[in-house]
């Protein structure tokens, strides 16, 4: 027994028994403080009724407080020591949620067959149900998930501006944190990920050698892309604005790296990265640029010959996002079938082409005039396009060609499509400020002397149709897993009709590029799920968007933009597992048939390059599995800001805690007045 113990006169078990004592007194505390919040809740589950006036819940939690510190000062007196937490309370609640979603899942249609028989509608109302329930329960999980993150305040003051659209987003947002307007949070976040990283994409495509990254070098005023190197196929480089000149690598199955711009060559080119062998899957390059303040991200694309996979669906797959194409045509070369490739896929995306003709210092300026007549004539008649030709260097004298275009062409270009983001991002705001002074409306309509008669209900055909526009995104993302998982299957089949194939070619000739039949083959066979994959995240766009229509045309509301389009695929490089296939045609074999070299092709293949097929299959299943999250998830979260607003304008959201008509009817005025002369003065006295 120490001296503190001989002093207050209590033993070890002593102190543990008050403690348990006052640890039981602190449950029952807090369950009485939650049966009374709990009765005046708009819970369908109450237990006890509405009896308590707000008077005395408040006197109620300030006894409870007083006696918590009573019991905390006694411990203290006492020397008890009080309890270490087991956990965290996010992670707590954040199990809480995880169990459930599980419970939802029980309540799929499959499982209720054993309480008896479903009639196929009441199974479609009950999947659509559970569905927007697990919704609802996901949208808090992935909330708590986000940490930091998902403080939506400290977001908007990161943005570090102060402009008018800022300022009221952030009264905006403390007005939904405090009347308790969570349907809100979906579009607010939604417009401040947009704000984020609202860069201008361009996209430089040009075939290799052409000049994309000496003409990047030039536009932004640095060394920082290796020229006269091989670029690692498969892997843009996004280029935009930061505080400090570094480089970030992502991996397949690593954690990503900082690097300094000295080291890209050894992650970003065929000579220090040979296949890939490091399996890079994104770079991203930080530069200080005052070319890239305004916002604009310029990728370096890889060689055309990479892009061409199958036909015009997947290129446009493949194509990394972007608003502006630039392609670079060689001079010395001429104009290809890659480079109408890109242009058609580039128009077909929805972006817009600019055509420059590089290495313009070789040729006189007539040559230069003749070769911009016959691009655009080539255009013209194959494309039916009129775009934009430019003939450039960036050498010498000749540099002013650049320059030029620099500043008469592409800087117009970019200022325009600045002042049309920030209309758009206006109207998007102003549409927010709209839905939730509606919302603060309904609030002060929504006391007990309220006529539930009299209020808009979301009408049935618009509920059902966002029940299943949750469905829809649930099926997409179980087919995520299982067409990527094909892909990890195929490597057996694609040994079997690379064999033939070979086969075939080695019977008739000595001289075979065994490398390439692969690859052809390769290509050839991942085209067909590497498409379905793009239909399925297509198909689940357009689905979402006749929900959607059905639901705003159902309430007589107007129907949002358009959902975010898919792109930037992951390109399949079928470069860097062709490179290692080395088959000689054996003498012998060769006198006994087809078949039998075709058996023994294949039999080399399956043992010596088995494994790394299946690696390369896996590694590709993973990006595309990954890429595919993240579409659905820009579908998820634009369908959930449409449906949360939408339901937000018939449904009187529950308050939290006791109503404050005072406070509501204020920020519904300085909401009102917002732009007025009275604006000012709003907020101060807020």
């Amino acid at each position: 027994m120490n001296d503190e113990t001989e002093t207050h006169g209590f033993s070890e078990h002593h102190q543990r028994h008050v403690r348990t004592t006052f640890q039981y007194i602190d449950k029952l505390l807090s369950e009485a403080e939650h049966t009374m919040a709990d009765a005046g809740s708009p819970s369908p589950f109450r237990t006890h009724s509405d009896d308590a006036r707000p008077i005395q819940r408040k006197v109620t939690h300030d006894y409870i407080l007083r006696i918590r510190e009573a019991m905390r000062r006694v411990m203290e007196e006492l020397n008890i020591p009080p309890s270490e937490p087991h956990s965290g309370a996010v992670w707590a609640a954040a199990i809480n949620l995880m169990f459930c979603s599980i419970s939802l899942n029980e309540l799929t249609p499959e499982r209720m067959h054993a309480y008896g028989p479903l009639s196929p509608d009441a199974a479609d109302k009950l999947d659509g149900i559970r569905a927007e329930l697990d919704g609802l329960v996901g949208k808090l999980r992935s909330y708590l998930g986000k940490g930091a993150g998902g403080d939506l305040q400290q977001r908007l003051q990161q943005l570090g501006k102060t402009g008018d659209e800022i300022r009221l987003l952030s009264e905006i947002e403390r007005i939904i944190t405090a009347h308790g307007l969570v349907e809100f949070r979906g579009t607010l976040s939604m417009l401040l990920d947009r704000m984020e990283g609202a860069a201008f994409e361009v996209g430089v495509f040009g075939r290799v050698s052409s000049g994309k990254s000496s003409l990047l070098n030039y536009i932004l005023q640095t060394d920082v892309l290796p020229i006269g190197v091989t670029p690692v196929t498969a892997i843009p480089t996004r280029i935009s604005h930061g505080p400090v000149a570094e480089a970030g690598i992502e991996f397949a199955e690593a954690q990503p790296q900082i690097i300094a711009l000295s080291e890209l060559p050894e992650f970003a080119t065929e000579q220090k990265n040979p296949g890939n062998k490091k399996h890079v899957t994104r770079i991203f390059v930080k530069l200080p640029s005052v070319r890239l303040a305004e916002g604009v991200t310029f990728v370096d694309t890889p060689g055309l010959g990479s892009l061409a996979v199958a036909d015009a669906e997947e290129t446009i797959a493949y194509l990394p996002r972007c608003d502006l194409g630039i392609v670079l045509i060689d001079a010395s070369a001429g104009l290809t079938q890659d480079d109408l490739v890109v242009v058609q896929a580039l128009y077909q995306a929805g972006a817009s082409a600019m055509i420059l003709i590089s290495k313009a210092d070789l040729f006189s300026g007539a040559d230069r005039e003749r070769m911009i007549e016959y691009v655009k004539k080539n255009l013209r008649n194959q494309l039916r396009v009129e775009a934009p030709v430019h003939a450039v260097s960036v050498f010498g004298a000749d540099a002013a060609l650049c320059d030029r275009w620099f500043e008469s062409e592409l800087r117009p270009f970019l200022a325009q499509h600045h002042e049309l983001a920030i209309t758009s991002q206006k109207r998007k705001i102003g549409g927010l400020r709209e839905a939730v002074i509606g919302a603060l409306e309904r609030r002060l309509q929504a006391g007990p002397e309220a006529v539930s008669g009299e209020r808009a209900v979301l009408s049935n055909e618009a509920t059902e149709a966002l029940r299943n526009g949750d469905r829809i995104l649930e099926r997409a993302q179980g087919e995520c897993f299982f067409l990527t998982r094909k892909i990890t299957k195929m490597q057996r089949a694609i040994i079997s009709v690379a064999a033939q194939h070979i086969g075939a070619a080695l019977i008739e000739s000595d001289n075979v590029d065994t490398a390439s039949i692969f690859a052809e083959t390769v290509a050839r066979m991942i085209a067909e799920p590497v498409a379905a994959t793009l239909r399925s995240i297509e198909q689940t766009r357009e689905a979402l968007a006749k929900v959607i229509a059905l639901a705003a045309s159902a309430s007589g509301r107007s129907a949002p933009e358009e959902l975010p389009q898919p792109a930037g695929m992951p390109m399949v490089d079928v470069d860097e597992i062709s490179q290692k296939i080395v088959i000689e045609k054996p003498a012998m074999l060769s006198l006994l048939g087809k078949g039998m070299l075709t058996s023994h092709v294949r039999r080399k293949l399956e043992t010596e390059y088995d494994r790394a097929v299946l690696e390369f299959l896996s590694l590709y299943a993973n990006r595309l599995r990954r890429w595919m999250e993240q579409s659905i998830n820009a579908l998820r979260n634009a369908f959930t800001a449409f449906a949360d607003m939408h339901r937000a304008q018939f449904e009187n959201a529950p308050a939290s805690g006791s109503a404050d008509t005072s406070a509501v009817q204020h920020d519904l005025r300085m909401l009102r007045e917002w732009g007025t002369t009275d604006q000012e003065s709003a907020i101060g006295s807020t």
